[in-house]
Parts: C-alpha cells; structure tokens; sequence
C-alpha cells in the first residue's frame, strides 16, 4: 500500500501503471486484480489504509478519563499531523486534481474521508455531551474544517511548506477555544 500510493502521488493517477508500481512492490498483476479489480480499486485501498492509519493513532491514544475538552485538543493535535504527512498533503493533491475525472474517486473521498471524520469524532463527542447526535456531528464537521483552515491548505497549495508542532498546536488552541465556546452555548441552550 505504501508504494502504491508513493507511486500514484510522484506520478498522478493516469502516469501511474501496475507494472511501476509492481517493480517498487513486488507482486503480480493477477494478485491486484484478484485482490483490488482495477488500478482505481488499488488506488481506493491505498487510499483507505492511509485514513485508517489515522484512525488507528486516534484510537492507541483515546483515554475515556478525558474530558471533552482536552479530547479536542488531542484528536485535533493527532488529525492535523496526520493530514499535514507527506504521504497526506500528496494524497489530497491528487485527488482534488483527479476528482473532475475519476468522480468515484472524489466521491470516495468525501464520503470515506470527510464525512466519516465527522461522524467518528462525534462518536467521541458523544461519550462526554449530551447532545442530539447530528448536532455533534455538525459540531465536529465544523472543528475538523476550522483544524484545516490555516495550515493544512498552506501546505496543500504551498509547495515547499514546512509546518512544526509549535505552529499545529497553536492552530489546534484556537481551534479548540472557539468549538469549546460553541458547544458550551449549545449545552446551556438545551432544554431540561
């Protein structure tokens, strides 16, 4: 998976080929297609191991004896260095410059990517809030977008950009002061 998505990031999804990317992982092309069906299945699988390699990291570090808030500031210290990896910044590129032509890959994306970031995180938010549970998930759709407002589209449009712990969670404080000031008024707002 990790070469795959090397080669597709160095060479775009249409300059990519199963023979570059058997040559850097070995393999067969029978198994990719027994396995994945297609180069875009492969693509969607590489894809997918990247997202949950995140998930992953959120979830070794979940402590249930956290509160609300500080649950904020460590999935979006996690969420931010993990979209802002190398490997991430290249994914992201390639499939927003792919998406008008493979829409399934876009369409994968968003529903793979964004809305089930939300939907994982209000997850979580529901451990500690009593809130309507599509409530916390615009709560969460709101805190993820504001994480990658600053940073994450600098290094996306940036070439050459470097971000440091120091400037991620500076971005994640104010992020997480803002959303901790929202839900706040939600839960005070909400009826006995």
């Amino acid at each position: 998976m990790e070469s795959a998505i090397d080669v597709f990031i160095a060479n775009g999804y249409e300059g990519t080929s199963l023979d570059k990317i058997l040559k850097i992982s070995g393999g067969s092309r029978t198994t990719i297609y027994k396995t994945y069906g297609s180069k875009q299945g492969l693509f969607l699988a590489a894809l997918e191991s990247m997202v949950e390699e995140l998930y992953s990291e959120y979830a070794e570090q979940y402590d249930e004896k956290r509160t609300w808030e500080e649950e904020l500031v460590v999935f979006g210290n996690i969420f931010l260095k993990g979209i802002l990896s190398r490997r991430a910044i290249g994914a992201a590129r390639l499939i927003y410059s792919e998406s008008a032509r493979f829409p399934d890959i876009g369409k994968w994306y968003y529903e793979q990517g964004a809305l089930l970031s939300y939907s994982c995180f209000a997850k979580v938010l529901e451990n500690h809030i009593a809130l309507d549970f599509e409530e916390l998930k615009g709560i969460a759709r709101i805190y993820i977008e504001m994480l990658k407002n600053n940073i994450y589209l600098k290094a996306l449009c940036l070439p050459g950009f470097e971000s440091d712990d120091a400037m991620i969670a500076r971005d994640v404080a104010e992020s997480a002061e803002i959303i901790k000031t929202h839900i706040r008024k939600r839960i005070s707002a909400k009826p006995d």
